[in-house]
């Protein structure tokens, strides 16, 4: 089974993430997260007032028990090569 890393830039718009996420529960493929990326989404959609901070600690809270398997630590070497948002 293909194994992908969701990045914050794809589970940022709730579209996308909640469609990722069904097609990853339909076991089309297993998806991987860290906790650096999970904090990027959750600060992102509290700052852009899309979410409160209750809220984003919810759904944040509720991906992790859909999904336990999907925390990963990040190599930092992927980190660097992963060069479409400068994150200035």
């Amino acid at each position: 089974m293909v194994v992908v890393i969701l990045d914050a830039c794809v589970l940022f718009p709730m579209y996308l993430r909640d469609t990722l996420l069904s097609v990853a529960e339909a076991e089309l493929y297993e998806l991987r997260w860290s906790q650096k990326i999970l904090d990027e989404v959750m600060r992102n959609l509290v700052q852009k007032g899309k979410m409160s901070i209750q809220k984003a600690t919810n759904l944040e809270q509720v991906m992790k028990i859909a999904f336990p398997e999907a925390m990963v630590e990040a190599p930092i070497e992927l980190e660097r090569v992963m060069t479409n948002d400068p994150r200035i």
